[in-house]
């Protein structure tokens, strides 16, 4: 299961409740008849979706008052992973990264990801080994192969990077 909301207040009296989205793609996710499931159990469908200010507002089935919307403060929304589209070649989730083994072309290992961070221009992964860690920049420049099913990355190691 994929997290790509979290409830983080009510909204109204009438069950509204506020999102905080970890999604890129809110109208798709949350798209009226969708079951999501609360803390990767409850099944929840959706009523009705708008968006606000960067943050979602959604109606979920059989959640119509302020108190039932209250007890869900805090809890994620969550879908499955084989729910996700497919991705072109070179294109990864984040998912699929973290926890990912780094190696380099030599094919010793410098650890494994632990943190993604976006910084506006790429995408870096934050690598923690046994020596420490070091920020690697998921460009082209860096990164010879990805193979998601062994969660293994092979770099170019340059001069400094760790």
């Amino acid at each position: 299961m994929i997290q790509v909301a979290k409830i983080i207040n009510t909204h109204g009296l009438k069950g509204e409740c506020k999102l905080y989205l970890l999604t890129d793609d809110p109208a798709h996710r949350f798209e009226t008849g969708r079951t999501l499931y609360l803390n990767e159990e409850t099944p929840l469908k959706v009523l009705r979706f708008r968006m606000q200010k960067g943050l979602g507002y959604a109606f979920f089935e059989g959640i119509d008052s302020i108190e039932k919307a209250e007890a869900l403060k805090g809890d994620g929304l969550f879908i499955p992973i084989e729910e996700l589209p497919k991705t072109n070649e070179n294109e990864f989730y984040y998912h699929e990264l973290n926890g990912c083994q780094v190696f380099n072309e030599e094919g010793e290992n410098l650890g494994k990801v632990v943190d993604l961070l976006e910084t506006g221009a790429n995408l870096v992964l934050r690598v923690k080994g046994t020596e420490g860690g070091f920020l690697l920049p998921f460009v082209d420049a860096f990164i010879v192969d990805v193979d998601v099913p062994e969660k293994r990355i092979t770099i170019k190691e340059m001069a400094g990077l760790r």
